[in-house]
């Protein structure tokens, strides 16, 4: 055997041990059952051994995890301007009524209550009639 095949089933065989953990399932003298990576201690029984397995690779498209894209960006950004004209004309009373609901609840988060709820959207079904 030549030292290239020697050594490229060294590599194989490091690899292969590297994936796979032992489980060990324990047994302390009260009774209490443990699962952990490590053999059981002196004193505790060890009931069961066996090997798991490493997660399977993550299954998502490359077009749902961007990789490119940092966690805080948006997912999504708006094309074209934001630009509102000063002759615009003011929102209606619905739409008021609309935009300080989703400031109050941008506001408040998730500490929101049912009356909250319950209030804001009665006073936009009201604007909005």
């Amino acid at each position: 055997m030549s030292w290239r095949t020697v050594f490229g089933c060294v590599i194989a065989l490091s690899c292969t041990h590297a994936a796979a953990q032992n489980v060990y399932k324990c047994v302390a003298a009260g009774g209490v059952v443990s699962y952990q990576s490590a053999p059981c201690e002196h004193g505790a029984r060890e009931t069961a051994r066996w090997d798991a397995p490493p997660d399977p690779p993550s299954r998502l498209h490359k077009s749902v995890a961007n990789p490119e894209r940092h966690p805080s960006e948006p997912r999504f950004t708006r094309t074209g301007s934001a630009h509102i004209p000063r002759n615009a004309a003011k929102p209606s009373a619905c739409e008021a009524a609309k935009a300080n609901r989703d400031r109050t609840l941008d506001r408040v988060g998730l500490k929101r209550t049912f009356d909250l709820l319950s209030r804001l959207d009665e006073q936009v079904r009201n604007a909005c009639r």
